[in-house]
């Protein structure tokens, strides 16, 4: 029995190690879009200063980027929306990551349970059901919990995106 311990160890290790590396990556990947889409924003806005500085009139251009064609709100609301989405990206790899993770750990358990529960001594069986009974409920709350979480993401999503529609149809009508 005792050597398997030192597999487990390095299984876990393993595990864990995989668990981090997923991490790092899904942060260097936001960083990268984020860092791309700030980028992005930066030389719109630098070209926006260049056009600024070389119209004759500044109330012209401030009143063409505000006009029913307006690049400003449009970009604003591109700004977000790409914002938005490599939010959600990231909460959706890290909940996958954490789901993942959970379900190792509570294999982990089980196995340990088990393991445990098969060299009690005679008469505990009543301890070992309650156990049982307690990782169960515990599990059932874990997923009851990782559904309500879904459910309110889904509706956040969805009155994100219908702020954003709203907000492009007014901006629409006000400077139309």
């Amino acid at each position: 029995m005792n050597e398997l311990y030192p597999e487990q160890f390095a299984a876990a290790q393993k595990a864990n190690l995989e668990a981090f590396y997923g991490l790092a990556s899904l942060a260097v990947e936001g960083l990268q879009k984020l860092t791309a889409l700030n980028m992005q924003a930066a030389r719109s806005a630098l070209a926006d200063s260049q056009k600024l500085l070389t119209a004759a009139d500044p109330q012209a251009f401030f009143t063409q980027q505000s006009g029913p064609n307006g690049a400003l709100a449009a970009r604003a609301q591109s700004y977000q929306r790409a914002l938005y989405e490599i939010a959600s990206s990231m909460n959706s790899g890290l909940m996958t990551i954490a789901g993942e993770q959970y379900e190792a750990h509570n294999r982990r358990v089980q196995t340990l349970f088990e393991t445990l529960s098969s060299q009690a001594p005679a008469g505990s069986e009543a301890a070992a059901a309650a156990l049982k009974q307690l990782m169960e409920t515990s599990s059932a709350l874990r997923d009851s919990v990782n559904k309500s979480v879904r459910q309110a993401v889904s509706m956040a999503e969805g009155g994100f995106e219908a702020v954003l529609s709203r907000t492009a149809k007014t901006s629409d009508v006000t400077t139309g």
